[in-house]
């Protein structure tokens, strides 16, 4: 606890007197700090939950060897309102780091708040010649989709996490030798908080101007993977997807694997409208069990838990009003349980440094009552409102 709060006060002093200079530098230290306000609303003459989060972010970057940088990001979050209040245990939902390394630290916690601090990203990178290398905390993005990534091993996120940009990270060693500008080899290893092992190496090479890559490793100990994931065009229309198989290791010789693959298409019109879609299929979904709208908002743990649906489909469109206002609505189905996900959204750049968005997010579906313990057919809704200060 003592380390991460000298951590943070270090970064933001030498933040105000790093910012004095303009001589070039061998480092860089930026972030920002939001305020969002979370509404829950389950009927409009309902009970309305409301909710608070102040959000910083602090990213140091030293690259003053040659052929070495060196990255520390912390983010530090203080969550407050009523679900703090009426969760039971709600601050030790925050106190688990699920990497091998326990960096994820509440530094106070009380009745109806909690403050947090994690390091989601401490790393050693060296790079010469074709070669590079990373060891430490990091983001491994193995996707080739936007919204669903079933080659993705190691970071897999949640996409209604939408205030976490920067994405989760792992405690993980990756080389990569590029062979030339199209294609290159990749071996990465991680370790998680059970201390269970994922390897995979991936192979990208470009063919009739698509970029394709080839997987192949394992998942905590636990599945053989195997996965191919690609990029190209279909006339003006973008082309991705990606699949991996997954079958467990303690019974391989039989038919107990499961089949995980994401389809996309985005169009982008004259006037800076892109339409994206993307379609999802999970082999693996009938073992997951999820009955709220928290449990389809939590990160991923891993390719398997992708969705709980064995069918999912998103549809995303996105306009640019002018320079400063930028709108989309996002709509996404998935067939278990009939649950239906709706998010309009609208963002202001105030400033270079200052930002306002509105987002929404409504589900719908069948979820647990917990006091009859049986599914009913709900509607709940989520309503944002962000400030967001970067520098």
């Amino acid at each position: 606890m003592k380390r991460i709060i000298s951590i943070t006060v270090i970064l933001l002093l030498a933040s105000i007197s790093f910012s004095q200079t303009t001589k070039q530098k061998k480092y860089y230290l930026n972030g920002y700090l939001s305020y969002m306000n979370q509404t829950i609303i389950d009927s409009i003459n309902g009970n309305w939950v409301n909710d608070g989060l102040v959000h910083n972010r602090l990213m140091f970057n030293y690259f003053g060897v040659k052929n070495l940088t060196f990255d520390l990001e912390v983010r530090n979050r203080l969550m407050y309102g009523e679900t703090a209040k009426y969760t039971p245990n709600y601050s030790n939902y925050f106190d688990v780091d699920r990497g091998f390394f326990d960096l994820s630290f509440n530094v106070a916690d009380g009745n109806s708040y909690v403050l947090n601090s994690n390091i989601d990203r401490l790393y050693f990178q060296y790079e010469v010649g074709k070669f590079k290398a990373t060891i430490g905390r990091q983001r491994i993005n193995w996707g080739m989709t936007f919204v669903w990534n079933p080659n993705d091993l190691f970071n897999n996120y949640s996409f209604f996490d939408f205030d976490y940009g920067e994405k989760p990270g792992s405690d993980a060693i990756n080389i990569q030798y590029f062979r030339n500008y199209a294609s290159s080899i990749e071996f990465a290893a991680k370790l998680n908080s059970d201390t269970a092992l994922t390897a995979a190496m991936m192979y990208k090479f470009n063919l009739l101007n698509y970029d394709f890559q080839i997987i192949a490793g394992s998942l905590n100990n636990q599945d053989v993977v195997g996965g191919l994931g690609w990029s190209g065009n279909i006339w003006q229309f973008s082309f991705r997807g990606e699949g991996s198989y997954l079958h467990p290791v303690d019974n391989f010789s039989d038919t107990s694997g499961a089949f995980v693959a994401s389809l996309g298409f985005d169009y982008m019109f004259t006037n800076s409208t892109i339409i994206t879609a993307e379609f999802l299929y999970n082999q693996a979904a009938g073992n997951l069990n999820v009955d709220n709208i928290f449990k389809i908002q939590d990160a991923p743990m891993n390719v398997k838990s992708l969705s709980f649906s064995k069918y999912s489909a998103v549809l995303q469109v996105a306009y640019p009003i002018s320079p400063v206002i930028n709108t989309s609505i996002a709509a996404m189905w998935m067939s278990a349980n009939n649950w239906f996900f709706l998010s309009p959204n609208i963002g202001f750049a105030i400033s270079q440094d200052v930002e306002f968005s509105f987002v929404s997010q409504i589900f719908t579906g069948k979820m647990l009552n917990p006091i009859s313990l049986q599914k009913e057919q709900k509607l709940i809704s989520l309503i944002y409102l962000r400030f967001k200060y970067s520098f």
